[in-house]
Parts: structure tokens; sequence; C-alpha cells
């Protein structure tokens, strides 16, 4: 059964002709990759484009891809590349590589890698939707890195996003304390 097969297996299958392999791919990362775009490009159609071409990106890699454990990471740097991209050439990118507006680019204290992703911490709809407009208010790196946490370990993120890993756990600390603040001032505590 394909959803029992790795991410590996999936595009060596794929590799070799076999059509499905791919399908199930693109099950598995179509609703944290399109959210993920969606996050940075703040538009349903150019994020569902953009999903569409990392696939595509996939789909023409796949015979020479070395996935070693890495298609999940692969697919949403390239996602985060083709958002770049778009962005730049549309005029509307802002850095998301900042650390937050105060200036801060060092962390002076640390977060244990089990913390739970903010959207995990309130539960019901109501809740969720909250938590969602809050993170939509956090500087563009925070709120990347708040989303990415949700799918990969701080490490992984620090990894991906290329920076170094305190100022990733800096900006996942100050987010969290800043949807704090927005969801006390609602009346929710989390």
């Amino acid at each position: 059964m394909m959803h029992e097969r790795t991410d590996d297996e999936l595009v060596q299958l794929f590799a070799q002709g076999d059509n499905p392999a791919f399908e199930e791919l693109v099950l598995r990362y179509k609703n944290g990759l399109y959210q993920y775009l969606k996050t940075l490009v703040k538009d349903e159609g150019t994020a569902g484009d953009l999903f569409q071409e990392v696939f595509i990106s996939l789909f023409k890699h796949a015979a020479g891809f070395k996935a070693q454990g890495k298609v999940k990471a692969w697919l949403f740097l390239t996602a985060r590349n083709k958002a770049f991209n778009y962005l730049r050439d549309n005029k509307g990118l802002d850095s998301l590589d900042q650390t937050d507006e105060e200036g801060n680019e060092f962390l002076h204290d640390s977060l244990p890698d089990t913390s739970l992703p903010v959207l995990d911490q309130l539960t019901g709809e109501e809740g969720l939707q909250r938590i969602r407009q809050a993170v939509e208010k956090l500087p563009p790196a925070q709120r990347e890195t708040v989303y990415l946490r949700q799918y990969f370990a701080f490490k992984e993120v620090a990894e991906l996003l290329g920076r170094p890993l305190g100022t990733v756990l800096a900006d996942f600390h100050r987010a969290v304390q800043k949807v704090r603040v927005q969801l006390q001032q609602q009346g929710e505590s989390i």
C-alpha cells in the first residue's frame, strides 16, 4: 500500500514509472505545503500555482533525486524558494531573514525542542482560528518559523532557513509571546 511507504520509497518508485507513488506524495503534502505557501505569498491562487510548480520540479528531477530521508525538507525548501522568486519578481518581498522589530539578533535564553507548536495549544475551531489570525499579524520571520515548527524540529527549521539555531529559537519564542499577548487581549489564554 502506497500510504505505508516512506517518502524516499515513493520517489524511487515514481522514478521507475509508478505514477500512483507520485500521487501519494502530492496527497501527503498537499495541505501542509499549500498552507505554507499561502502563509508566504498571502494569496490562494498564487499558492496553488506555486504548489504545482514544486511538484513539477520533483516530477522533472525524480530520476536523479537523492532523497536520503529529506524529501519533506526538499519540498518545503523548494516551495520557499519559489515563493521568494515570485515575491521578488512581483515586488512584494518582505525580508523573512529579519529578526524582530527591535533588531534583536541573538537568543539570550533558549527553548526546549519539546515545546508544543502554537496551533496545538488551543482546541476547537474557534480557538484555532484566533491563533491563525494572531500568527498572521507576526513579523514575517516569526510567522514562517511558527509555521515550519509544526512540521520540523527546531534544528531542521534552522537548516531549512539557513539561520542559526539561536535565531530560530528566538523568533519562535518571541512569536509565542506575541500570540499569547494578542489572545489574552481577546480574552483567551494559552
